[in-house]
């Protein structure tokens, strides 16, 4: 069977200024989320499930009625009214989403099966949909978790440092760490992060991962302790790295790496948008994409 991509697609956009999964960037106004779909439903996976709040529902729903040719494959999950095991008076106070992890729990009603989960504002390229889609249709035991590493040059930004998540294997190829960088720069032939430090191994983790359907049952006992334990329940997140690295820790799943070698993009601020477009629209008009895209 097929996997089911997950989109995480119900951020606000605080630091862009407005929500980043519905921003123009194709010659016909096409979204970076888009894209992904367009991908994904292309290199091996037949379903799509957005994860959305009541912030964007509208724009969304918008944006996907012109998707005609595949509008069919993709449904919805509210991540804001996913209250299930929050207390009342604690889900009246939260001051913002309850982060990664939560968010794809709420979709825990839509998605049977393997699935893979991805940012709505990253563009990720077609081999990493190809690789991942692959790896789900022929892994399909409980334990076989995933993850798309980045060689990191591909990652980097043209308008400052930047912060990733490098990944280191063990021998066999599976997640050993995720050593959260910062600073991280080019100099030269040289990647370079905070400290003047070389980085000379890993690849970049970019929120693209794949899943076994045990995830759900996981997500839902460790959301449980983080409603325990979290220092500020007004603002403390939940997510998913650090759900994968206490099912590592316990011996549950191992977590295979797996090597794209695409350009990575994301929209974070304003300023990032202009190079995205570009990259897009270098795309269209190279062959990788028709135009309009939904024809």
């Amino acid at each position: 069977m097929k996997p089911t991509l997950l989109i995480l697609a119900a951020g606000r956009g605080s630091r862009f200024g407005g929500a980043k999964q519905v921003a123009p960037m194709g010659p016909h106004g096409e979204t970076i989320m888009e894209y992904s779909i367009y991908d994904a439903l292309n290199n091996g996976f037949n379903q799509v499930v957005l994860v959305i709040n009541k912030d964007v529902e509208q724009d969304t729903f918008e944006l996907v009625d012109k998707m005609t040719t595949v509008k069919n494959k993709i449904s919805y999950a509210y991540q804001d009214l996913y209250t299930e095991m929050i207390p009342a008076d604690i889900q009246a106070a939260r001051l913002k989403p309850w982060g990664t992890a939560h968010a794809i729990m709420s979709a825990c009603d839509q998605i049977d099966g393997s699935f893979a989960m991805i940012n709505a504002d990253d563009y990720y390229g077609k081999d990493a949909f190809s690789t991942m889609a692959s790896y789900l249709q022929s892994h399909t035991a409980p334990n076989n978790y995933s993850m798309i590493g980045y060689d990191l040059a591909n990652t980097l930004s043209a308008n400052g440092t930047v912060s990733r998540g490098i990944s280191i294997s063990d021998t066999n190829g599976f997640l050993a760490s995720i050593v959260e960088t910062h600073g991280i720069h080019a100099q030269g032939d040289k990647i370079i992060a905070d400290g003047n430090q070389e980085i000379t191994e890993g690849l970049a983790s970019m929120n693209f991962w794949g899943f076994q359907n045990n995830l759900f049952s996981e997500l839902k006992t460790q959301f449980k302790d983080f409603l325990n334990t979290a220092k500020d329940l007004t603002k403390d997140e939940y997510q998913i790295p650090t759900v994968i690295d206490q099912m590592i820790k316990k011996g549950m799943i191992e977590v295979s790496v797996l090597h794209s070698g695409a350009k990575w993009f994301g929209v974070t601020y304003k300023e990032d948008a202009s190079y995205a477009a570009k990259a897009i629209q270098g795309y269209v008009a190279s062959g990788k994409y028709p135009s309009p895209l939904w024809v």
